[in-house]
């Protein structure tokens, strides 16, 4: 939203300045004393891009915003000179403090959310790549394709920088020293290095690009360590010594202990994948409803090797066949919502990514939508793991990788014969379409 824009109208919806007699904000909501409520115009500041809900709570006057409620309300302070401003509420609900779990989401998807502009114009352009190398047979090797590949793949490739970023200006901590940090671990001189040592202390080789875990990780840890730099600094010199420590602490503190502990997570997810295949075709529909948590994390290409080795012993691979019922699944939850909302910026969100999920890939629908709304994520889940049973029944094999989506469903074809491909069509609009009903039925809260 234009936060300038939007505070101005805000206040003349509530009855002007004179009617504001306090403001303050909590984690979701700003909040408003009015000397007269009956002045403000509830259904008309309800339709305001930006505004999910109004509600009137503890004798204030709540607009819920969302997780950028901060950035409204500083440009709202000027409009009200007058009015006296109260501690920022550091509880979403009076009295009612936020679950552990719905804090770990909000940050996640908080931090997530901002880059969703960028992942879904990446996510676009890889769709249109895919479309002229699948139908229209442009040559992938040309310098065209590849500079335009190269511009789409850079979107997740940084994306750790842009959630860094994000999340620090969340959490209230230098975003550019956040950001200056993990661009220097997804530089080629480290991520994916093996080897490396720091202070003679040998690393864990750790592939941070396209990693978000280990700068989620690294910015409540770099904001505690910012409070107390801030407190003790001479005011003079805090400008330098801010960076500066924070550079020199946080780099090798990743490299040794947060980038690792990020591998790890996503490293038992992979084993644990990989554990769960012995179980045969049953092992489709967990692996089939752990494939988005995967790409939630950044941790769905550890198994590639895992696939790579099936095609090459074997000439096919079940393991691979997870992404479609996975990929598909996450579409449909997003097409659902972006048919069911009522607010439009996530009828938008949900058609552009559901849309980009259908032809190329899933990141901007899982990070923009699934996360953000929380239950979609739960149909999509369920949508795969229908899916997988389909897979595992009838052992649908890949013989190729790609991005998994309607484009690439010629990656299923059996060098004999076309059943494998008709499964693989049957079971990409079986997972888009359970995920669709999966998400529709659940419903889910935009407020």
């Amino acid at each position: 939203m234009d936060y300038k824009k939007t505070a101005a109208a805000i206040v003349e919806l509530v009855g002007g300045k004179e009617n504001i007699s306090a403001h303050t904000h909590c984690m979701t909501r700003l909040r408003l004393t009015l000397n007269d409520k009956a002045k403000a115009k509830e259904e008309e500041l309800k339709k305001l891009e930006g505004i999910q809900g109004v509600v009137y709570k503890g004798g204030q006057y709540q607009i819920v915003i969302g997780p950028d409620v901060e950035q409204l309300y500083n440009e709202l302070v000027p409009l009200v000179p007058s009015a006296a401003a109260q501690e920022v509420v550091k509880e979403n609900l009076d009295g009612e403090k936020e679950s552990i779990w719905n804090t770990i989401l909000s940050y996640i998807s908080g931090s997530v959310t901002p880059s969703l502009t960028v992942l879904i114009g990446s996510g676009m352009i890889s769709a249109v790549l895919a479309l002229c190398a699948n139908v229209f047979k442009v040559d992938t090797a040309g310098m065209t394709y590849q500079l335009f590949n190269t511009l789409a793949n850079a979107a997740y490739s940084y994306l750790p920088v842009f959630v860094a970023f994000a999340a620090a200006r969340r959490l209230k901590t230098n975003e550019y020293v956040a950001a200056f940090i993990i661009l220097a671990l997804c530089t080629p001189a480290i991520s994916g290095v093996a080897d490396l040592k720091i202070f003679g202390l040998p690393l864990t080789t750790v592939k941070y690009t396209s990693n978000i875990v280990p700068a989620l990780l690294m910015v409540p840890v770099m904001a505690f360590i910012d409070r107390y730099i801030v407190k003790y600094s001479p005011k003079a010199i805090v400008s330098i010594t801010r960076p500066t420590i924070l550079a020199i602490i946080m780099f090798p503190l990743t490299l040794l202990v947060l980038g690792p502990i990020g591998t790890w997570i996503g490293q038992a997810l992979a084993n644990f994948c990989v554990a769960i295949t012995s179980l045969g075709g049953i092992s489709m529909v967990i692996l089939s409803a752990l494939h988005p948590l995967l790409v939630m994390v950044g941790m769905h290409t550890v198994i590639t090797p895992l696939i790579v080795n099936e095609i090459t012993t074997y000439g096919s691979s079940l393991l691979f066949s997870k992404a479609l019922a996975g990929n598909l699944a996450i579409a449909g939850a997003a097409l659902a919502v972006g048919l069911k909302a009522k607010k439009t910026e996530n009828k938008t969100a949900g058609i552009s990514t559901g849309i980009t999920a259908l032809l190329s890939v899933t990141e901007p629908a899982l990070y923009g939508v699934l996360i953000r709304l929380k239950k979609p994520l739960i149909g999509a889940l369920i949508g795969a793991a229908i899916t997988g049973l389909f897979i595992g029944i009838f052992d649908i094999r890949a013989y190729a990788t790609a991005s998994c989506s309607f484009l690439t469903l010629p990656i299923f074809m059996a060098p004999d014969s076309m059943t494998n491909f008709y499964l693989a069509v049957a079971a990409a609009i079986i997972a888009t379409v359970l995920g669709f009903v999966a998400t529709w039925l659940i419903g889910f809260d935009e407020d």
